[in-house]
């Protein structure tokens, strides 16, 4: 098995017994990119020399017996939100092409202080919103990774990285690992700082990651947080809240008998699956979240707006013209709604160890127009409760589904042992062929 076919608990399993080098492992993802890249396009900028240089560092601290934690020595893919100091954070727009920061998010911070290695930066639709990135489908080609966080599900899912930053404003951490068939977390809304991540809307907001297995997603959250926890396997069975109604309505046919099958096949192992029976306030959500989320996105670009807004692409321009209509009474209103709904979700999901329904309304939709529907995704960034997505099975044209998995806030550790439990009963443990076949 090749460095790079290795999962992130699996490196740093080895990094950790002197058995795999972080330069070998550094090596051989930027083999991987250089072979399989000009077919994905996940990538923006890959410092090689500077991963290496990186990986040496690591190299100097593990001889002087320090491994700071599970990512030591790992290259990380970086969404190109995130400031990175020396390195180039285009937003995916023109207007910052060129524009390089002196700093680093603080989430990069703490990760570099874990011992992580910014490997480079990922691909994203434009100032993380509608307008697509170039970035391919692993699975197949002639398929979008969802999006914003394009490039590092498809980096991910390929073999490019073991793990790789995302954001999630609406759905854009869940849905494309969903899309690429891969583990995605979005932790509670402000667990993980944002401080120098190029902002969409800043109360929605959210740091996530994507990895190949839960073990893997564990292990990053514990670099990110500091804080050590063993990921032991559940004695029981969980006891599950299915969400259906608005979920059902709005998933296509062939995501919905899906769905029914992976809770099928999680009730036989011995779940406690039981409706769960969303509130009234719940219909709201998605108006609600549309509100906020144009108002302060147009909050964010407006001064720039006025002098460059022939820059902007096409969905972004009316995104930011539509949330400057919107009258301050109107989201006021939406933030007084938004904590009813949050109250209302937290009292409904409190009856169970989680609520679970399908991480997207479809599977990857072909052609690159489009990123795919938020709809599943953007009422837990609208609350901010965590949540997982684990991948569950496959679509009759081979591509991935994935189960998604929501708590109460801060639940994130109990969360990982029920992913973790669900991975291992619907054992999906499948890869995207080659994507060098399409």
């Amino acid at each position: 098995m090749k460095p790079y076919e290795l999962s992130l608990a699996e490196a740093s399993s080895k990094i950790r017994d002197g058995v795999l080098s972080p330069l070998d492992l550094a090596e051989s993802l930027l083999d991987r990119i250089d072979e399989i890249e000009p077919l994905l396009e996940a990538w923006v900028t890959v410092n090689g020399d500077q991963v290496k240089r990186d990986a040496e560092e690591s190299i100097r601290k593990l001889r002087k017996g320090v491994q700071r934690s599970g990512i030591h020595g790992i290259p990380v893919g970086v969404k190109d939100i995130y400031f990175t100091n020396g390195m180039k954070t285009t937003m995916g727009s023109p207007i910052y092409s060129n524009f390089v920061p002196t700093v680093d998010a603080d989430i990069l911070t703490t990760m570099k202080e874990a011992g992580g290695i910014v490997l480079g930066k990922t691909e994203t639709t434009e100032f993380a919103l509608h307008d697509p990135a170039p970035t391919r489908n692993p699975w197949d080609t002639r398929h979008t990774p969802g999006g914003s966080s394009s490039g590092s599900a498809a980096a991910v899912a390929s073999g490019m990285c073991q793990v790789a930053f995302g954001s999630q404003t609406g759905g854009s951490v869940i849905r494309p690992a969903s899309y690429c068939g891969i583990v995605g977390v979005k932790p509670t809304y402000d667990l993980l700082s944002r401080g120098n991540v190029f902002p969409l809307s800043w109360s929605l907001d959210h740091i996530g990651y994507m990895t190949r297995t839960t073990q893997d997603a564990h292990i990053m959250l514990e670099a990110l947080t500091g804080i050590e926890k063993e990921l032991l396997p559940r004695v029981n069975a969980p006891k599950v809240g299915l969400l259906a109604g608005y979920f059902k309505e709005n998933a296509t046919e062939e995501v919905w008998q899906g769905f029914e099958k992976t809770v099928a096949k999680i009730w036989g192992e011995g779940a406690n699956v039981e409706m769960a029976i969303l509130p009234e306030s719940f219909n709201l959500a998605p108006d609600v979240h549309r509100v906020i989320m144009s108002v302060e996105t147009a909050a964010v670009h407006e001064d720039m707006f006025k002098t460059r807004g022939d820059e902007y692409r096409s969905y972004m321009r009316g995104f930011i013209a539509s949330g400057l209509l919107v009258p301050a009474t109107a989201y006021l209103r939406a933030q007084r709604l938004r904590g009813q709904i949050i109250l209302d979700m937290r009292n409904l999901i409190e009856r169970f160890d989680c609520v679970i329904c399908p991480s997207a309304t479809d599977s990857a939709p072909e052609g690159l127009e489009w990123t795919g529907s938020p709809a599943f995704n953007s009422p837990w960034s609208l609350t901010g409760f965590p949540s997982i997505t684990v991948p569950s099975s496959l679509t009759e044209n081979g591509l991935p589904l994935g189960l998604q998995i929501i708590g109460t806030p801060y639940s994130e550790w109990e969360l990982l042992r029920i992913a973790a439990w669900c991975e291992d009963k619907l054992g999906f443990g499948t890869r995207p062929i080659d994507p060098r076949e399409f």
